[in-house]
C-alpha cells in the first residue's frame, strides 16, 4: 500500500504505523468492498493510553471523547474535547491512502501532527516532500 502523508510518498508499505516497537496505527482495505478500515491507539498528552478503535469499531473511547465518521472512501476520527479532527484518511486509486490532517499524541506523549506541508512527531521528526519505498514494511515512527 501507498501512502500519502502530508508531503511525503511513502511507497509499498503494510499499512502499519510502529512506535517503541508496538503497531500504533494500521490502515487496510477490506477484503470485500475495498472500504477503508483504521485500528489506532489513542494518548492524553501525558502518554497513558485512552482509546483503541480496531477496524472502524471502538474497544476502548473513555467517556465516549472521540467520534468515528466512516464511509469506504474515508475515515475520520474527531476529539469531542479539543472540538478537533485527530486523524483523516482517505481512499486514492488503487491501494492507495492518503493521510490528510493528523494530531494525535504517542505514549510518552509526544505529539505527531500531519499536515499539507509535511509530517512532524515532536522535535525529533520532520518529514517534507519525501518518497521512500519501505519494501512491504512498517512505517517507523521515532
Amino acid at each position: 500500500m501507498d501512502i500519502e502523508i502530508g508531503s511525503n510518498h511513502l511507497r509499498n508499505t503494510n499499512g502499519t504505523f510502529v512506535v517503541q516497537d508496538q503497531d500504533l496505527i494500521t490502515v487496510e482495505r477490506h477484503a470485500d468492498n475495498g472500504g477503508l478500515l483504521l485500528s489506532i491507539d489513542l494518548y492524553n498528552p501525558a502518554g497513558t493510553r485512552i482509546a483503541r478503535l480496531e477496524r472502524n469499531q471502538w474497544t476502548s473511547n473513555e467517556h465516549d471523547r472521540f467520534e468515528i465518521r466512516a464511509s469506504p472512501e474515508s475515515v475520520t476520527l474527531v476529539d469531542h474535547t479539543l472540538k478537533a479532527p485527530v486523524f483523516s484518511v482517505h481512499a486514492q486509486a488503487d491501494d492507495n491512502v492518503r493521510v490528510s490532517h493528523a494530531k494525535f499524541y504517542l505514549p510518552g506523549g509526544t505529539v505527531s501532527e500531519v499536515t499539507a506541508d509535511g509530517w512532524h512527531v515532536g522535535n525529533k521528526l520532520e518529514l517534507k516532500n519525501a518518497d521512500v519505498d519501505l519494501q512491504g514494511g512498517a512505517i517507523e515512527i521515532q
